[in-house]
């Protein structure tokens, strides 16, 4: 698998087909956050998704859900999903279906069991508490991004869904497993999980159920 990086010839692409899902990768060198995060935010969207409506960026409109997941007000527009860190933007644009995407850095410094007893289930927790501290930090970043995917795509928020969605702990690099979810998220079999890198500094995480990912497929590149 690699990515749709952004650059300046894709940027000129003009108009796009909505493929079954594209990852877009917006390296901060392109745009630097000097400019505010909204603004750069809002810059990445615009510049991204015009071209599949065949519509100029600033024509584009903009509707919240309730908990506050942005969709686009137009007929036919695809679903998206956006992720910043330092040092880049991921977008996911899925023609059908729903997605979320959560990235994170690699080095990031976390306080692992704390935050795992407050957001994560208690055999998660648990898990992790049995790691060495290495192994127990990039576990918990990989099942924060998992959880956090999972809860933007279906638009609750993380704030009392983060224990509802359980993986299984593991600090390798594989996709995540789900082992159970919210009853409102439906059946398990209707969901996929990717995990991937667009830098070895990098781990993102993309969840997506079946319309986006299995009936149609998914390009990445």
């Amino acid at each position: 698998m690699h990515w749709l990086h952004v650059d300046r010839a894709r940027l000129a692409d003009g108009v796009r087909r909505a493929e079954p899902l594209d990852l877009w990768w917006w390296p901060e060198a392109l745009y630097p956050p000097a400019a505010g995060r909204r603004q750069r935010t809002d810059t990445i969207l615009r510049t991204l998704l015009a071209p599949y409506l065949a519509l100029a960026p600033e024509q584009l409109r903009f509707g919240r859900e309730p908990h506050g997941r942005p969709f686009l007000q137009h007929a036919g527009a695809p679903d998206f999903n956006l992720s910043d860190t330092t040092g880049g933007t991921a977008l996911a644009i899925a023609a059908h279906g729903r997605v979320g995407v959560d990235i994170e850095r690699r080095d990031r410094a976390v306080a692992v069991q704390a935050l795992a007893d407050r957001w994560f289930a208690a055999e998660e927790a648990d898990r992790l508490r049995a790691l060495a501290p290495a192994a127990a930090r990039l576990a918990f970043l990989h099942l924060w991004t998992a959880k956090e995917a999972a809860c933007k795509a279906t638009g609750t928020g993380i704030f009392g869904h983060l224990r509802e969605w359980r993986f299984a702990v593991d600090d390798g690099d594989g996709a995540p497993h789900l082992l159970a979810l919210p009853d409102a998220a439906g059946a398990r079999s209707r969901w996929r999980f990717h995990r991937l890198a667009p830098t070895p500094e990098h781990s993102l995480v993309l969840a997506c159920d079946d319309l986006a990912a299995t009936a149609r497929g998914m390009r990445v590149g």
